[in-house]
């Protein structure tokens, strides 16, 4: 919502300080990031915290870990952004408020200073009015798994909201009744007040307290709804979450908002993704890593092994697909598994990368000994030496070797 700018009374006094531009929310102090943190500081800054304060695992102190996960949120949606991060370190709050709005004081928003110097008050009365019926938007958290994540969901919402009154459809008179317009402000939904300055005439307005704003008063309300035209109640959304989503997106649901005010429109529907940690696998930007264990006679010897991918098939279990790991493969060797991984907004897949991890035996018998013992005996390999490096040649000058 634009914040109204207002001129105060002694218009001629006005002198802009560094306390005029001071910033009600700190949103980098909010993050615990510096002002110079880059996207990714931002990012994991926000991660770490939203796991700490969310209200799920703050369930003995819910109220107060959810207005810190609001903050967190909001933080991160501004900080995140280029543009808003942008208009927020020059203008702070008010740089998002519109646009780079600074308080002035006393007068009416932006579409009245039009008023002030056009005349133009049919149109921004009925574009406040409709603002004002307007349904607010409403926030929900989804959480996904990485399989999720990687083909998309169509995911099924209880959301609680404001919803239309049945008895009422909506119009918050009684049925069988009817609303009438506003005596105090004409039907307009704004009353306007006008001042004479040196500058001339000013104009000012504010929402009609009668009418709420709507322009219409209504003699017999709703018993259901007390006139409001909507109940508190649970909106059931069927809403298609777009695979390549990231922690930290939010997916906008246009009309799944609050319902307006006497037919108006609804809100929209926010969700705000967060993603589950998978036991086996790990995401990097659009792929995705895998711990591929295997034993020592597999990567000595050679072998084809079948590893699981986030892909699954019509019963819900992993697609697999085959690896080969040739004769002499090292730990942390990297294999690459083409359009495996996540998708972009333009469709574009990264892949899956398994990490060969060479599982040692914990427990051997006394006929595997035996023969581990006389392998080394007539094995030629022996480990390569590790070339010295720059800080090796340099530790062992400052220490005198």
């Amino acid at each position: 919502m634009v914040s109204e700018a207002r001129f105060p009374a002694t218009f001629h006094k006005i002198r802009f300080t560094k306390h005029d531009y001071q910033m009600a929310k700190d949103y980098y102090e909010i993050l615990g990031v510096s002002r110079t943190a880059t996207g990714d500081d931002i990012k994991k800054a926000y991660r770490r915290l939203a796991r700490e304060h969310h209200p799920d695992v703050n369930a003995h102190r819910r109220e107060e870990a959810e207005a810190q996960f609001k903050q967190i949120g909001e933080a991160y949606s501004v900080l995140s952004d280029e543009q808003k991060r942008a208009r927020y370190d020059r203008y702070g709050e008010a740089g998002l408020n519109g646009g780079n709005d600074v308080d002035f004081g006393n007068v009416g928003n932006l579409g009245d200073l039009f008023e002030v110097f056009f005349s133009g008050a049919g149109n921004g009365s009925q574009r406040v009015r409709e603002q004002i019926r307007r349904g607010a938007d409403v926030r929900a958290d989804v959480t996904l798994t990485l399989e999720e994540v990687y083909a998309g969901v169509l995911k099924e919402l209880e959301v609680p909201t404001l919803i239309r009154c049945g008895t009422c459809e909506g119009m918050g008179a009684q049925p069988g009744t009817t609303t009438e317009s506003c005596s105090a402000c004409q039907g307009t939904g704004r009353l306007r007040e006008v001042r004479s300055t040196f500058f001339g005439q000013f104009v000012q307005e504010a929402a009609c307290a009668r009418c709420g704003g709507t322009g219409k008063f209504i003699p017999n309300p709703c018993q259901t709804c007390k006139g409001d035209g909507r109940v508190r109640n649970t909106r059931k959304l069927s809403v298609q979450i777009p695979p390549g989503v990231d922690e930290g997106d939010r997916v906008r649901v246009v009309g799944g908002g609050e319902d307006g005010v006497q037919g108006a429109p609804a809100g929209d529907l926010y969700c705000f993704i967060y993603i589950e940690e998978h036991e086996h696998f790990q995401r990097r930007d659009r792929d995705v890593l895998y711990a591929m264990n295997i034993s020592f006679p597999q990567v000595a010897l050679g072998d084809t092994v079948e590893v699981p991918t986030l892909e699954l098939d019509q019963q819900g279990e992993p697609i697999l697909t085959e690896v080969t790991i040739p004769a002499g493969t090292q730990n942390n060797a990297l294999f690459r598994i083409q359009g495996k991984g996540f998708s972009d907004r333009y469709g574009r897949r990264g892949d899956q990368i398994c990490v060969a991890r060479v599982m040692v035996p914990k427990h051997l018998n006394e006929r595997q000994k035996e023969l581990l013992r006389e392998f080394a005996e007539i094995s030629e390999e022996h480990p390569e030496e590790q070339p010295r490096g720059f800080f090796d040649r340099l530790k062992d000058a400052i220490l005198g070797d």
